[in-house]
């Protein structure tokens, strides 16, 4: 019976292994006639609509964000070149040994899974090559059935047909599973390890090369996950150091537990940056910004510390812009004082937010008046109240400082003579020249008027910046730049290069804030800056040029509520300041900065010092100043003049006669800025009266007047009372000028003095208005006068 039993055992067995045979060769039969018809087939593409996340790169190459795919997965596509080498070989000895030798189907180890796990009943071993896990991630298999099985097969068969073996480990690397939501090797080891791939150790490498085989099991997300993934990872290091020997030396290093971190441990610096970034379309892979980290990391904390100083002063939000101007590339961007403040609206981004510039914006009317040729940086300007139509500017401080150089006025952010400026503005006007250097206008240019220059519109930090970045490069705008390895973008001649510099240049005459805390920086390097308040105390802007940097700060509330103390000067001018100090020392290039290009057409020569033109030889004192020449006008000065006084007297002569006269100089104004002086409290040194008549002795007028009032540009509507058709006749006379006379056509109006209002009461037409002086001096114009309907 027992021999029976024997010989019926050795006939099943041998039955079986015949069995087994064919059934192998049937299989084999099966998958190569399926292999050479998949064959046939075209190149599966890898990646089909693979969605990986955003890596945000700062320009030391570490990571400031890493943002979820668009199917809410961290999957982050590398390089085989880029993955350590430790890596590759502890990923092939725990998962495929043979991989460089089979062609995607490793059949010696499925027959012995089968015969383990199978016949003979053990633990269940795996049969899968790296190439049949890469199918079933490809193509999304379902292998828990025989026909998911076969499928795989057949996948990880066509794969290996069409690509090299380093092509399907790369891309299993870039699919595998690693715990969570967490997808390749590349976004494992930066959300794991805070590294890339490339950079990780035998160590790192052992631990997640244990993961896909169970990534729910062995999770370094959940602490049992940490567990059994140690146990694992030990088990390879015993394999790995067996493989690799040379490690003996270190394996109690190896052996020793990994510290993992997790996906709430991501940085997520610079986050309005990086909103910015993908609302331009960069939402997927690897990108290397031109943000500098440690820059933005003291920026942040530098505002942070000056918005708790002065939180006594309602500060309680901040932006800050810092570019390189050479360049164009985006150094540091503080959207707001803290993106996870709910309180301040945090999450808005105060660097593209439109806001109101107020005085900001002058240095561009100043560039432009400067290259048509209407000011040069030390002629006068008159800084009195003025109307414009409907319009009365007045300053900040509602005095009124008289005439003031032009360099002067806008270091001081005067606001009348900045008005005057843009109303003399012609091809381009302040309107055109903002529309085409990107300015958002959205009105036309009779709805902002002339309080243009004074922010009476809305534009962005963003923009603002690009707009100084230009008078440093040149008078060229260009845009913002935002990766490290982007090439620069078309320059744009927005302004000649000679009122680019000038206008830098006056702005560095501007006195930097002093306070303790800033009495280190009053003598470093030169800065050219310029603050802004908008209307109602909302916004306080400060702007900075030194070196190759460009700076914004803004203060102010996301709601636009006002606050008194939120003035440019005194709120955000420090702030601008101190994160100055946190930049490096550019010597050689804060010197070039204001320093002009030897081709530019720019002169520097002695002026009068009191009036702005070339001296005569009467002019005391003298000073330095720049001009464009043929575009500045520069004139011989006549403000200074020498007459005859009787030496007995004190009073004028109307001829020198030694030696009973001598000659004595006093400054001739014309009568507008004698009068500008007068309201400044600005008491002249003024030419005595004559001691008796003089005739026969011929008087010219050396400046001819000039009708200041009505404008001959305008055409004067005529209301229907008395008092709205009067229009208000004045004039600028020569300093010597006495009494003056004015006509319409030929009839004669009346005689005022210099400085005095002559009205008269119109009526419609066109007429040709005339005034002399009594120094022969005339000027006219021709006025057209309406009846309003």
């Amino acid at each position: 019976m027992l021999k029976r039993s024997g010989r019926n055992m050795m006939f099943n067995a041998k039955a079986l292994k015949k069995m087994l045979k064919y059934a192998a060769l049937a299989l084999l039969l099966m998958l190569t006639v399926a292999f050479l018809l998949l064959s046939l087939l075209p190149a599966p593409a890898l990646y089909p609509q693979y969605q990986q996340s955003g890596a945000y790169f700062a320009a030391d190459g570490s990571l400031l964000s890493l943002r979820l795919a668009a199917d809410q997965r961290y999957r982050l596509k590398v390089p085989l070149s880029d993955i350590a080498p430790s890596m590759q070989q502890a990923t092939l000895l725990y998962e495929d040994r043979r991989f460089y030798q089979h062609p995607g189907v490793d059949l010696p180890a499925i027959g012995r899974a089968f015969w383990q796990s199978v016949l003979k009943g053990g633990r269940r071993q795996g049969a899968s090559t790296l190439s049949m896990q890469l199918a079933r991630l490809r193509f999304a298999l379902d292998t828990s059935h025989f026909a998911g099985k076969l499928q795989q097969l057949l996948l990880a068969l066509y794969l290996e047909w069409h690509y090299s073996k380093e092509e399907i480990l790369e891309a299993y690397f870039n699919y595998a599973p690693y715990g969570g939501n967490i997808e390749g090797v590349a976004a494992a080891s930066l959300i794991y390890f805070g590294k890339e791939a490339k950079d990780l150790t035998v160590q790192q490498a052992l631990a997640l090369s244990v993961i896909p085989q169970n990534p729910n099991l062995r999770s370094p997300l959940t602490k049992k996950g940490e567990q059994q993934l140690e146990l694992a990872r030990q088990r390879l290091l015993s394999l790995w150091l067996q493989h690799y020997p040379q490690q003996q030396v270190s394996a109690a290093r190896l052996a020793l537990p990994l510290t993992f971190l997790h996906r709430t441990d991501l940085p997520f610096a610079a986050a309005h940056f990086i909103n910015q970034l993908q609302a331009q379309g960069e939402l997927q892979g690897r990108f290397y910004t031109s943000l500098q980290a440690d820059t933005q990391q003291a920026m942040q904390h530098q505002l942070s510390r000056y918005l708790r100083r002065n939180s006594d002063k309602g500060f309680n939000n901040a932006s800050a812009l810092l570019i390189k101007r050479s360049t164009m590339q985006i150094i540091g961007w503080l959207g707001s004082a803290d993106f996870n403040d709910v309180a301040i609206a945090g999450q808005v981004d105060g660097v593209t937010a439109p806001r109101s510039p107020g005085s900001a914006l002058k240095p561009f009317v100043y560039a432009l008046a400067l290259q048509q040729g209407l000011i040069h940086p030390l002629s006068l300007v008159n800084d009195l109240p003025r109307r414009f139509g409907s319009f009365n500017p007045e300053n900040f401080d509602r005095q009124f400082a008289g005439p003031v150089s032009a360099t002067e006025a806008l270091i001081n952010s005067r606001n009348l003579p900045a008005v005057q400026l843009q109303a003399g503005l012609t091809a381009p006007d302040f309107y055109q020249w903002l529309a085409s250097a990107g300015v958002p206008l959205p009105h036309s240019a009779e709805y902002y008027g002339l309080a243009l220059v004074l922010g009476g519109m809305e534009l962005s930090m963003q923009q603002l910046v690009q707009l100084y970045a230009m008078l440093g490069n040149g008078g060229n705008w260009q845009a913002l730049q935002w990766l490290a390895d982007s090439e620069p973008q078309p320059a744009k001649p927005a302004l000649t290069p000679e009122a680019a510099f000038l206008t830098l240049d006056m702005l560095r005459q501007h006195p930097k804030p002093q306070s303790v805390l800033l009495q280190q920086l009053t003598d470093t390097a030169p800065v050219a800056w310029k603050t802004g308040t908008s209307y109602a105390f909302r916004d306080a802007w400060a702007i900075a040029l030194r070196g190759d940097y460009v700076l914004a700060v803004w203060l102010g509330n996301f709601d636009g509520s006002s606050n008194p103390n939120l003035i440019g000067r005194s709120a955000a001018g420090p702030l601008l300041f101190e994160l100055l100090a946190l930049l490096p020392q550019q010597a050689d290039t804060e010197t070039a900065l204001f320093t002009p290009a030897a081709d530019l057409n720019l002169k520097k020569v002695a002026l009068c010092s009191r009036s702005g033109d070339l001296p005569n030889k009467y002019c005391p004192h003298t000073r330095e100043g720049w001009f464009i020449p043929g575009v500045s006008p520069i004139r011989m000065s006549d403000v200074h003049r020498a007459v005859p006084v009787y030496k007995a007297t004190g009073l004028r002569a109307c001829q020198h006669q030694p030696p009973q006269t001598e000659l004595k100089v006093y400054e001739f104004w014309p009568s507008d800025i004698a009068s500008a002086f007068s309201q400044a409290g600005i008491v002249l040194s003024t030419a005595p009266r004559y001691q008796q008549a003089c005739s026969g002795v011929p008087m010219l007028s050396v400046q001819p007047p000039q009708i200041r009032s009505p404008q001959p540009s305008l055409i004067y509507q005529l209301g229907q009372t008395a008092q709205q058709r009067q229009i208000a006749l004045q004039a600028s006379f020569d300093g010597a000028v006495t009494k003056a006379h004015w006509f319409i056509d030929n009839r004669y109006l009346g005689a005022v003095t210099p400085g005095e209002t002559l009205f008269w009461l119109g009526e419609a037409g066109t007429f040709q208005l005339r005034v002399v002086d009594d120094l022969g001096g005339v000027a006219s114009i021709s006025l057209q006068l309406r009846d309003s309907l």
